[in-house]
């Protein structure tokens, strides 16, 4: 058997458990034990040794103090850094977020009487959409300021999809051929709450969840067959509530039809942040100072390309929903908004290249020294 882990021990000692496992071999062998046997009693007893040790290294790990405090003081002078390197930045990318936010909100709660159905959906769909870009944008300025580009990027590919069926809505607002657009839109939803319920019903005991309830599921196939009857069959499709207007009901398409297609290679370089394929374990390899590192943590560089689709997507629901999709027409108000906005994104984008040329700057200065 082998012998209890002492508390008193090290558990930070790299050899500490390959020593016992080879202890307890030895014992047997002296034992008697036939060598030849070693793979069966590592079998038998490693499963054992690991149930066995497990809580108790969970719990002296969490014990730790040490470790804790100082991954802390490495934390509070990550941040300091951050804060002075790309503060600006941040900042105006904050008032940018903030301002469009607000834009938005009077948009939405702007009283008004007599709206036509299709105009009333038209509001719902972009409202809610800028509702989603807005809080998207926020979710990009936390995860730079706390040095994660990359998982920056892959909430912008989120933010590109809102700004492209935004625009397609938004410009379908005034065609006659296609004023139902946004009612399709938001009547999809139905589409994805049953595969979703049916999937979870699918798998909920290995889950160890409850069953959904009968009645709400006969709901979700009355409310389905509605609008399969109302629109056909295609509209089971991802973009199903896109075909009448386009064809190609995918979202290449719709980036066609909203004038958005130069923005596909960033979607797609963005989409290896989000699907885990061989395409984004390359980017986990960053240069410094002339030795290739993986790069499991954060870093205080390559903030820019993210902030500049996040705030570019931004600025594009911004607009579908306050000028080119509002029921009331383009006001006065709004466009200079709009106009002030896309000023003060390029002082935030400004902000971040001068922040990342000092960052630049100080390291080709520290290599020089290096090579000295």
């Amino acid at each position: 058997m082998f012998k209890k882990f002492s508390r008193s021990r090290p558990v930070d000692d790299d050899e500490f458990f390959s020593r016992m496992i080879s202890d307890a071999v030895m014992d047997k062998v002296r034992d008697g034990f036939d060598l030849e046997r070693v793979d069966e009693l590592v079998s038998k007893t490693v499963p054992r040794f690991i149930d066995d040790m497990a809580p108790e290294l969970a719990a002296s790990m969490m014990r730790n103090k040490r470790s804790l405090r100082g991954n802390k003081r490495m934390e509070r002078g990550y941040n300091k850094r951050m804060r002075k390197q790309w503060g600006r930045a941040f900042d105006l990318y904050g008032v940018v977020h903030a301002v469009s936010t607000e834009l938005g909100e009077k948009v939405a709660n702007r009283e008004r009487e007599d709206l036509t159905s299709a105009q009333k959906h038209t509001l719902e769909a972009l409202t809610g959409l800028h509702v989603s870009a807005s809080r998207i944008a926020g979710e990009v300025l936390a995860l730079l300021s706390q040095g994660y580009p990359r998982g920056a990027l892959a909430r912008c590919r989120t933010l590109h999809e809102a700004a492209v069926i935004a625009c397609v809505i938004a410009d379908s607002a005034a065609d006659q051929d296609h004023s139902d657009l946004a009612e399709r839109f938001l009547d999809h939803e139905i589409v994805t709450l049953r595969r979703d319920a049916l999937q979870f019903q699918k798998d909920h005991e290995i889950l160890g969840e409850e069953p959904l309830e009968q009645e709400y599921l006969d709901d979700l196939e009355a409310r389905y067959d509605e609008v399969i009857a109302k629109y056909g069959q295609e509209f089971r499709r991802e973009y199903g509530w896109a075909k009448k207007f386009s064809p190609d009901d995918n979202l290449r398409a719709l980036e066609e039809k909203a004038s958005l297609s130069h923005v596909r290679p960033h979607y797609q370089s963005a989409s290896s942040e989000v699907h885990c394929g061989a395409r984004g374990l390359g980017r986990n390899y960053i240069e410094m100072r002339g030795v290739t590192l993986r790069h499991a943590g954060k870093i205080n560089v390559d903030l820019t390309w993210p902030a500049d689709l996040a705030l570019s997507s931004l600025l594009q629901v911004t607009f579908s929903h306050a000028v080119q999709g509002n029921p009331d027409g383009p006001t006065i108000e709004s466009l200079i908004c709009m106009r002030a906005l896309e000023e003060m994104r390029s002082a935030c984008l400004d902000a971040f290249v001068a922040a990342q040329a000092a960052i630049d700057s100080a390291e080709e200065k520290i290599v020089k020294r290096m090579q000295r």
